[in-house]
């Protein structure tokens, strides 16, 4: 055989197997396109409003409930709650932002008390009246109790120094609620009204619509809540009672009105707040409160099955 030839038969062999090469597959690790996992785009809003939204997706997200488990659940909550304080109106709304869904949902869009719930729209006035810069010294330490301890007496300083029942509006309207309305009487802003699913609103926008740093000192102080209140008050109902394993941010609320006694326990749940729960209730005027506490524990115990630990 001549030189040449060998040559050119070397030639063509180099090139067969470059051409193979490129046509292999690479690893994952080795491709320029290779998916890097990435934050959604924040949803847009629902008719309700500021739609709750979510951190990361992952590349298969969980499934939402189908409709018949929604309303089974949802069920469940109510007879809970019934069970040991019959005659109970029961609001409860429930978001995964993992799945982006409702969990479930009772009375979503009909008006409940806040009583201290009503603290985190004082606290996103005050904030936003300070520029969202973070609180230092003794000011720190008042939104501090106001969240942790549930501290009326700053509660109704804050309120007094920020216009009363225009926080209610001003916040509502910054945020995007449909349905929370200040108090008839001015100085009362424990009677504000909401519902479930402002309240969700209202956790989404500490989670995702608040400058960054703002809304995290707003939830580590909620997850910092102590056992008990500034004004005596055992505040461990509900979420932390019924999830004493889960991670919590919470903002309990609780006081008796002429018709009856008014227990909510709102807040995230799970990992990296995958979940908002709000259940708030208005129990019959001779329910005791050790009995309207049972009553709510019972209800997020309910809903415990559907909460699973998955980060969001």
């Amino acid at each position: 055989m001549s030189r040449r030839t060998v040559i050119v038969g070397l030639l063509v062999a180099v090139l067969i197997a470059a051409v193979a090469a490129v046509s292999l597959p690479m690893a994952a690790s080795d491709r320029d396109d290779a998916v890097t996992p990435t934050a959604p785009a924040r949803p847009e809003p629902s008719s309700h409003g500021s739609a709750p939204s979510t951190t990361q997706t992952p590349d298969n997200p969980p499934s939402p409930l189908s409709g018949d488990e929604r309303a089974a659940l949802a069920e469940s909550v109510s007879t809970a709650v019934s069970r040991h304080a019959p005659g109970s109106k029961v609001g409860l709304a429930v978001y995964d932002r993992l799945a982006q869904s409702i969990v479930a949902e009772v009375n979503a869009d009909e008006q409940f008390y806040t009583a201290s719930v009503a603290k985190l729209l004082i606290v996103t006035d005050s904030l936003r009246d300070a520029g969202w810069a973070l609180p230092h010294g003794q000011r720190r330490d008042n939104l501090v109790a106001l969240l942790s301890r549930s501290a009326d007496w700053v509660a109704s300083s804050l309120w007094a120094a920020g216009g009363g029942p225009v926080i209610v509006t001003e916040t509502a309207e910054l945020i995007g609620l449909e349905a929370t309305t200040p108090p008839r009487i001015a100085r009362q802003w424990e009677m504000t009204r909401t519902t479930p699913l402002d309240v969700l609103a209202v956790y989404d926008y500490l989670s995702t619509g608040m400058p960054e740093a703002a809304g995290e000192f707003v939830l580590n102080a909620l997850s910092e809540a102590t056992r008990v209140a500034a004004d005596g008050f055992d505040q461990f109902f509900g979420i932390p009672a019924a999830l004493p394993d889960s991670e919590w941010a919470i903002k309990q609320g609780w006081m008796r009105v002429d018709n009856g006694i008014v227990l909510n326990t709102t807040g995230t749940v799970g990992l990296r707040g995958r979940y908002h729960v709000v259940l708030l209730t208005l129990q019959p005027p001779s329910t005791s409160f050790a009995t309207a506490r049972a009553a709510v524990t019972a209800g997020v115990a309910a809903l415990a099955p559907a909460l699973t630990e998955e980060a969001g």
